[in-house]
């Protein structure tokens, strides 16, 4: 394929993955790799957009698109939801067969699996992958998904309303916190594993205690940090570090436990993408140093001696799939309802 100039279509795309992954199992990768890559890199700049669903958060997407442009000179056109509503819209999409997203990110780890075992996603070629500092192996096991980075949420506080700030999680269990303390509500499987989490750390009466201080539900750590930000709750359990927040003036804390929990993002190429080579150099770019210094961003990142990040994913909790099964979710929330929404 060396001299290609041409866009390679998306029949091109699916059969070089195909040959690179048999290549890959000989050990061959990297050597036939390269004349390919530059024709889907060629191929990528000339679609000149891609589409990205993503839960990362603006400032991390806003940071990969100026990256990404300025590199490349490829637009991002960024969807930015959370996990249930990307999945519904990508779901709707291929229902109506008019597929928009080119690159799906989430924390849904059991529905990331099906989509893969369900043929809806495309194998992986970018020679990022390869690195061995990303460590293929674990972070894309099977080709159909890689591991993008991991979010670490913590327990995070408004300095006016709780000056004297939380060491750990039960110094959230204080009366004159009722009705002021954020949560996150079960909108994705993520969460059900955060839960899991704090019984298995801090017991199941932790839980019914928290739930007794009517806490406020929020769909994802966005809103809840910028309700600690605000002081619309004193304190929030599920927010990302604030770093960026108290470096522009926010009266804001927060803190890490002795063991911390974070939701890793997970990235897939579909199929159906009306952009595919542009698709499998963003996913590809995503796991570049320069990709990294902006999705890992007060994060854990999946390479090491990235500046912006604050630990390794190598460091971070991976979600217990085997115990999220629907049957377990379904069960769970019922049990969640009762605590935190009675009535």
């Amino acid at each position: 394929m060396t001299g290609i100039n041409n866009s390679l279509s998306r029949r091109d795309v699916i059969r070089l993955a195909s040959a690179t992954g048999a290549l890959s199992a000989t050990g061959g990768i990297a050597r036939a790799q390269a004349p390919q890559w530059a024709a889907i890199v060629e191929a990528a700049k000339k679609e000149g957009t891609v589409s990205l669903y993503s839960a990362h958060s603006l400032v991390q997407l806003n940071d990969l698109t100026a990256r990404v442009k300025k590199d490349l000179g490829i637009t991002i056109q960024v969807v930015r939801d959370n996990d249930a509503a990307l999945t519904a819209r990508v779901n709707a999409e291929r229902d109506a067969g008019k597929p928009i997203c080119d690159v799906l990110v989430d924390t849904n780890v059991p529905g990331v699996k099906k989509r893969a075992a369900d043929g809806y996603t495309a194998a992986l070629v970018g020679p990022a992958f390869d690195n061995p500092a990303y460590d293929r192996k674990s972070r894309a096991p099977d080709n159909t998904y890689f591991e993008v980075n991991a979010t670490i949420l913590t327990f995070s506080w408004n300095k006016e309303q709780l000056p004297n700030g939380l060491k750990d999680y039960p110094d959230l269990i204080n009366p004159a916190l009722s009705g002021k303390i954020g949560i996150p509500a079960l909108v994705a499987p993520a969460y059900f594993d955060f839960y899991q989490f704090l019984e298995e750390q801090y017991g199941s009466a932790f839980i019914e205690k928290l739930a007794a201080l009517k806490p406020r539900a929020y769909p994802s750590a966005l809103p809840m940090a910028q309700a600690v930000v605000s002081g619309e709750v004193a304190a929030a359990i599920s927010t990302v570090p604030l770093i960026d927040e108290a470096a522009k003036g926010a009266p804001v804390g927060w803190g890490l436990a002795p063991k911390a929990w974070g939701a890793r993002f997970y990235g897939q190429v579909l199929k159906s993408a009306p952009h595919p080579n542009a698709a499998q150099v963003l996913a590809d770019y995503m796991i570049t140093t320069s990709g990294q210094e902006a999705l890992a961003r007060v994060t854990a990142s999946v390479l090491p001696n990235i500046s912006t990040a604050i630990a390794n994913t190598a460091n971070v909790r991976h979600l217990n799939t085997e115990k999220l099964t629907p049957a377990f979710m379904d069960e769970y929330r019922e049990k969640w309802k009762k605590m935190f929404q009675p009535g």
